[in-house]
């Protein structure tokens, strides 16, 4: 009987790993601003000051994170996110001041997911699959969408049944469950059991690996056109997913719907993100990727121009909807595209490195959004502001090359 060929599992890890650092953090981060503004009376920017320095935080780690995952023991790295996301949680639950959650939040729990969230998964991944990378990141990516379909509604039930610091002690007892899964399953290259990249009997003559022998320098990476290009515009579109799912709760609460209705909602729409990401990681692997990041942001920037209009129940849940679906799609396509313009040696450099580049919208997006709430009494500005700046980044990947770049 053939050997299961163990990059499946090392899928499975990141698919889990990321379910949890991302559905417990980024997506339901928002249902905590009503409970946060009222015990401590801070504005709805204060708030999303918290998940600014998250990102922020996120972002600056995952640079110096990256060449880690390249070079040392990726499940080490992931065992030691998971136990600091599991502290982080548990310190947040008994903070008595602002400042105490938003260093918890912003430092802590950013650098637990750095560690153990989707960088670490998709380097990880980059380095067992090269013909079947866009469908195996693919698979792995469904973890956040996964996450927040699950944990969102749960989340807004536990909130509301138990209090905001009671529900990040259930946090902290489920982040804790990745460390041994990362220890028991997670290792770097196929060679460390016996497998060859796809589990082929052979390594296939054409990997991509074979062109980017020992990988990309970090000069290298930073003077190359599409780095930057691809970098820029990817950091737009993160910053604006992270800012939008920080005040969508908030959102759907100035329109009239509950917590619990919107904890609902958004669990559904990021359940949504399961097949969008399905179907974009089987299409990476057959599609020139810088055509189906034009598709999956064109999507976004028609969800931003439908809820800017504040509209009924209907096109308001489907808009919803269709954003948490589009969002499913990204990053399968960015991570192929960084694997075929870079080579999977040089993944984890480049993608944290990419992460670097996001920081100025990573950190505004969110602050921004809810100021323009707390002057103006809406989010339609930020709203058509978020559009603008998608379409923006779509004329921005004009400037990048289909073909893999030689930094040698």
């Amino acid at each position: 009987m053939p050997r299961v060929f163990h990059g499946w599992w090392i899928v499975a890890v990141a698919f889990a790993a990321q379910a949890v650092t991302i559905g417990l953090t980024i997506i339901p981060f928002g249902l905590f601003t009503s409970p946060l503004v009222d015990e401590f009376g801070l504005s709805i920017a204060e708030v999303q000051f918290g998940v600014s320095a998250f990102l922020l935080v996120m972002a600056g780690a995952s640079a110096a994170v990256g060449p880690l995952l390249d070079r040392h023991s990726i499940r080490s790295l992931m065992t030691l996110g998971s136990v600091i996301l599991s502290v982080s949680f548990l310190g947040m639950s008994v903070a008595k001041e602002p400042w105490q959650l938003w260093i918890l939040f912003g430092l802590g729990s950013a650098f637990g997911v750095a560690l153990a969230g989707p960088l670490a998964a998709t380097t990880v991944i980059a380095k067992w699959f090269d013909e079947k990378r866009g469908l195996a990141v693919g698979v792995a990516a469904m973890g956040p969408h996964a996450g927040g379909f699950l944990f969102t509604p749960l989340a807004g039930a536990w909130i509301a049944d138990f209090g905001w610091r009671e529900t990040l002690q259930i946090f902290a007892g489920i982040a804790i469950f990745i460390a041994p899964l990362a220890w028991i399953a997670v290792r770097n290259s196929p060679d460390e059991v016996g497998q060859s990249v796809d589990g082929l009997a052979s390594a296939p003559e054409n990997l991509e690996a074979n062109s980017d022998e020992g990988g990309w320098t970090v000069s290298e990476i930073l003077h190359n056109r599409n780095f930057w290009a691809l970098a820029l515009v990817i950091g737009i579109v993160f910053g604006i997913g992270g800012g939008w799912g920080a005040n969508a709760p908030r959102f759907g609460e100035d329109l009239g719907y509950s917590v619990q209705h919107i904890s609902i909602l958004i669990g559904i729409a990021a359940g949504l993100g399961v097949p969008g990401t399905l179907l974009f990681g089987y299409l990476a692997d057959r599609f020139d990727n810088g055509w189906l990041i034009r598709i999956v942001i064109s999507m976004q920037i028609i969800s931003f121009m439908t809820l800017a209009s504040q509209p009924g129940e209907a096109l308001f849940t489907g808009a919803i909807l269709f954003f948490g679906f589009a969002g499913g799609g990204l990053l399968p396509t960015y991570a192929s595209f960084i694997g075929r313009l870079f080579g999977p040696s040089s993944f984890g450099s480049v993608m944290g490195l990419a992460g670097l580049v996001g920081l100025p919208f990573v950190t505004l997006a969110p602050i921004v959004a809810g100021a323009v709430r707390d002057s103006s009494g809406s989010y339609a500005g930020a709203l058509i502001v978020f559009a603008i700046s998608l379409a923006l980044g779509v004329a921005g990947l004009s400037l990048v090359r289909a073909q893999p770049a030689q930094g040698r």
